[in-house]
């Protein structure tokens, strides 16, 4: 899952309207402060952030993507710090707010990972600290089985397929660009289990926004 091929299309596939969510979430609670944002893709939330004053780290799997990101920030004229780094791995900085945005934790395949996801982003978080993050509502994921759709981007055309595999809840999505292709994995859990390794880290969710396609939790350790 690199987006290798798909980082140069990713921009046109943003969901600005839950950009705007996190964004009028984080500022119920922080007018500035330092964020880190996991699995930032081409920065579009961390762009936003930055714009309104917020001091922001952006953190990325691929290369691919943090290169596309750091354009991207150039272009809008904000300073971003960018950094490789797995949700599955530390970090070593306190935040103000964690945000992981567009169903990143739905790249996390089993219940054993997204709880040492928890752990990582707790351990940098004090009493005043907000984590926030959404994940796909597993009804919607399953009714994605079957998707097919073909996008003429630039000068490429994009396949984009939804494949099922042999676990509940879970989907694979083959995209075709060219005479290449990627696969990307991603799995969901009923709101209950996220619920729960939430608490078992001391994180309660403190606020709940239901949408069409998935749910946004604000989270901060428990007193």
């Amino acid at each position: 899952m690199i987006y290798e091929k798909l980082a140069a299309y990713y921009d046109q596939f943003i969901d600005h309207e839950l950009n705007n969510w996190y964004l009028n979430l984080i500022k119920e609670h922080f007018n500035k402060g330092n964020v880190i944002d996991l699995g930032c893709g081409t920065a579009p939330l961390a762009i936003m952030l930055a714009k309104n004053k917020f001091n922001v780290s952006a953190t990325d799997i691929s290369s691919y993507m943090l290169e596309r990101a750091y354009n991207n920030s150039i272009n809008e004229d904000v300073k971003i710090n960018f950094y490789v780094h797995d949700i599955l791995d530390p970090l070593n900085v306190e935040y103000d707010i964690i945000s992981m945005s567009s169903d990143v934790i739905n790249y996390v395949d089993s219940e054993d990972k997204v709880d040492k996801v928890f752990l990582n982003i707790r351990e940098v978080m004090n009493l005043d600290s907000i984590f926030i993050f959404d994940f796909l509502k597993v009804e919607y994921l399953e009714e994605l089985l079957g998707y097919h759709e073909e996008i003429v981007a630039d000068d490429s055309k994009i396949i984009w397929d939804v494949l099922k595999t042999n676990k509940t809840a879970q989907v694979r999505h083959k995209i075709a660009i060219g005479d290449t292709d990627e696969t990307h994995i991603q799995t969901t859990f009923g709101e209950r289990i996220y619920v729960d390794l939430l608490s078992k880290n001391n994180l309660e969710v403190i606020k709940r926004v239901s949408l069409e396609e998935r749910i946004i939790f604000v989270c901060k350790r428990k007193k």
